[in-house]
C-alpha cells in the first residue's frame, strides 16, 4: 500500500485560514492541562497541547487526517512509513524543527519514567523511530500497520535538547514548554489558569487570537454562571440541563453536534476475588460475580439507557450498544442497543448464584465527562433494582485515573469510563480496552478489568495488520460483536458536544471535544 498526502492538496479545504482578529478570547474550561505533552496520554490533554506544539500529522474536526509537521508521508515497504518535514517550521524559541527533535520527542514518549497514561498505547506496534535525513522521519512496526498516520499525531514534538533533559517537574514550573504551534505559552498558574499569545511565526495557519485564556472551572454551575456574567466568552461541556436556560438568554449562544464518545461501564473480570464487592453482610463472596457471564447481562439489561438520555442528559446524547458511534470502521450495525428488561436480569443473578444480590462500590469522575457524577448517581439506583447494594464514589479526575489505570495496584471492580476513535478514526478500543492487557506490546492499557478473550484479542490482531481498510473494519466490526455478546463491558451513550458562547462568537465543535481556539469565530451579530 503506497499512500502520499500533500499539503498543496490537503491545506486548501482544511486548514484556509480565516481573519485574525486583534482581540483576546477567554474560554472557560472544564478539565486543567498536565503541562508535561509526554505524561498522559488523553484527549483532553491533547486539546491543549495541538494549539501549543505540533505533531507529524494533525486530525481536523471531523477526524480527517490533515497535514502538520509533515506536508507528505507514505509507505516504503509493509513496515516502514517515511515522514517529511515541511522546512518553514521553527519552534517558538527560534530555531529550527528537525527530524532529530522528532526522533527525541517520540524517544521520551515512549519511556518517560512514572507517565500516569503512558504513550505506548498510542504508538502499539512501533519499533523504531529513526533520522532517515534532516527532513525525513522514518517510522518502523512490528507488522504492517495502515493507521500509523493517527498514532504519530499523538505525539507533541519538543526540541531534542528539551526531551532528552527536562523533567514532568520542570514543564509543570513551565520553564521549558517550546512548542512549533500556532499560540506560544505565556504562563501557568495550577488550579486556575493558562494563558498563550499568538505565535507570529507559525508555519501553518495563523493563530486567530492575540492571547487566549484558558480558565479552569471544573464546577458546570459555575462555567456557565461565568459566560451568563461576561466573565468568558466560551465554555465547553455544557451540562446539558442548563442548554436551554443558555439559549433563551440574548447574551449567549449554543452549538452542539453528535460527539465520537461512547460512555461504558468496566467490571473486573480477571480477579477471583475483587476488592469493590462483598457479600451485603461485608463478608468475602467465594468468588467475583463479574467473572459470570450471566452477572454481567443482568447489569446491562438492568440499565435504562433511554431514562438516561432523557432525564439525566436533557435527550442530548443517543443510547449506545457497542464501543464506537456509527460512522467509525468497526462499527456494527447489527449489534442493538441492549432493551431493559429488569425481571430478567434478577432472573440471570439467581441463576448465578446471587438471588439476593450483592454490595458492590461503582467508581465514576465528577469532573470529566458530560454529567458524570448524575450519570452514576442514575446507574446506582438502577442497579438498586436487582438487589444490589451500590455505593456509588464519584471524584476528581486527577484522583480517579491514576488509581483506575494502576494495572499492578488495587483497581477497581466497577467503574465508568469514556472512549473517543476520533484519535484513529475507527474502533480503536478494541485494542486498547478490551484486548488482554499486555504492556509488551502496548495492547489492552485502558483494559481496566482485565477481561481476556482469546478468539476476540486473534481478530483484533488480525485487524491491526490488515492494510485493506474495508477489510480491517469488517474484522472489527466481527470482534465488536463477539465482545458485546460476552457483555466484556457495558456501553450506556454517546455523548454529544455542546458548547456555548456569549452573543457575536460562533463555534465550530469537534467530534472529539477538543476546545480549540481557533474553531471560535466572530460573527455579526
Amino acid at each position: 500500500m503506497k499512500q502520499t498526502l500533500r499539503m498543496a492538496m490537503m491545506c486548501a479545504s482544511a486548514l484556509i485560514a480565516t481573519p485574525i482578529f486583534a482581540e483576546d478570547l477567554t474560554i472557560g474550561a472544564r478539565t486543567e492541562i498536565v503541562m508535561d505533552p509526554h505524561f498522559s496520554w488523553s484527549d483532553a490533554n491533547t486539546s491543549y497541547y495541538v494549539q501549543i506544539y505540533g505533531a507529524l500529522v494533525h486530525t481536523d474536526e471531523n477526524a480527517q487526517l490533515i497535514p502538520g509537521l509533515a506536508d507528505e508521508w507514505k509507505t516504503v515497504s509493509d513496515t516502514e512509513w517515511h515522514f517529511h518535514l515541511r522546512p518553514d517550521v521553527t519552534f517558538h524559541d527560534g530555531s529550527d524543527l528537525t527530524s532529530a527533535d522528532v526522533v527525541a520527542s517520540f524517544d521520551r514518549a515512549l519511556t518517560l519514567p512514572n507517565a500516569a497514561n503512558p504513550y505506548s498505547g498510542a504508538l502499539t506496534g512501533v519499533k523504531a523511530v529513526r533520522a532517515v535525513d534532516e527532513l525525513t522521519v522514518s517510522v518502523t512496526t512490528e507488522k504492517p500497520d495502515p493507521i500509523i498516520p493517527y498514532r504519530v499525531a499523538q505525539v507533541q514534538i519538543i526540541p531534542a535538547e528539551i526531551a532528552e533533559t527536562a523533567t514532568t517537574e520542570d514543564f509543570n514550573a513551565g520553564s521549558v514548554i517550546v512548542g512549533s504551534g500556532p499560540y506560544r505559552f505565556e504562563s501557568y498558574r495550577a488550579g486556575d489558569n493558562l494563558v498563550l499569545s499568538r505565535n507570529d511565526s507559525y508555519a501553518g495557519a495563523p493563530a486567530q487570537w492575540d492571547r487566549v485564556t484558558f480558565r479552569f472551572i471544573p464546577d458546570d454551575a459555575a462555567r456557565v454562571a461565568a459566560l451568563l456574567g461576561g466573565d468568558v466568552d466560551l465554555i465547553d461541556y455544557v451540562p446539558p440541563s442548563f442548554v436551554q436556560r443558555l439559549r433563551d438568554s440574548d447574551a449567549t449562544n449554543v452549538i452542539t453536534a453528535p460527539s465520537d464518545r461512547v460512555i461504558y461501564l468496566i467490571m473486573d473480570t480477571e480477579r477471583d476475588s475483587t476488592p469493590f464487592v462483598r457479600a451485603k453482610d461485608g463478608s468475602e463472596l467465594a468468588e467475583n460475580p463479574f467473572k459470570d457471564p450471566r452477572v454481567r447481562e443482568a447489569l446491562t439489561i438492568s440499565i435504562d439507557r433511554g431514562a438516561i438520555v432523557d432525564r439525566v442528559m436533557d435527550g442530548l446524547a443517543f443510547p449506545a450498544g457497542q464501543l464506537t458511534p456509527e460512522g467509525f470502521g468497526g462499527f456494527n450495525p447489527d449489534i442493538p442497543v441492549p432493551s431493559t428488561d429488569v425481571d430478567r436480569a434478577r432472573q440471570l443473578l439467581a441463576d448465578a448464584g446471587y438471588a439476593e444480590g450483592f454490595a458492590v462500590t461503582l467508581h465514576c469522575t465528577n469532573d470529566r465527562y458530560v454529567n458524570d457524577a448524575r450519570v452514576c448517581q442514575a446507574l446506582g439506583q438502577m442497579l438498586s433494582r436487582l438487589g444490589l447494594d451500590v455505593d456509588v464514589q464519584t471524584m476528581p479526575r486527577s484522583v480517579f485515573f491514576p488509581r483506575a489505570a494502576d494495572h499492578e495496584g488495587e483497581r477497581f471492580s466497577l467503574l465508568m469510563l469514556g472512549w473517543g476513535s476520533s484519535t484513529s478514526g475507527e474502533a480503536d478500543a478494541l485494542p486498547q480496552g478490551i484486548h488482554s492487557y499486555d504492556p509488551d506490546r502496548g495492547l489492552g492499557i485502558w483494559n481496566l478489568g482485565h477481561y481476556s478473550n482469546p478468539k476476540a484479542d486473534a481478530l483484533i490482531e488480525d485487524a491491526m495488520v490488515e492494510t485493506d481498510i474495508p477489510e480491517r473494519h469488517r474484522i472489527l466490526s466481527e470482534a465488536m460483536e463477539i465482545v458485546m455478546e460476552d457483555y466484556a463491558v457495558i456501553p450506556l451513550h454517546y455523548q454529544s458536544v455542546i458548547v456555548a458562547t456569549r452573543s457575536g462568537l460562533s463555534y465550530r465543535p469537534w467530534a472529539s471535544e477538543r476546545t480549540i481556539a481557533n474553531s471560535a469565530i466572530p460573527v455579526s451579530d
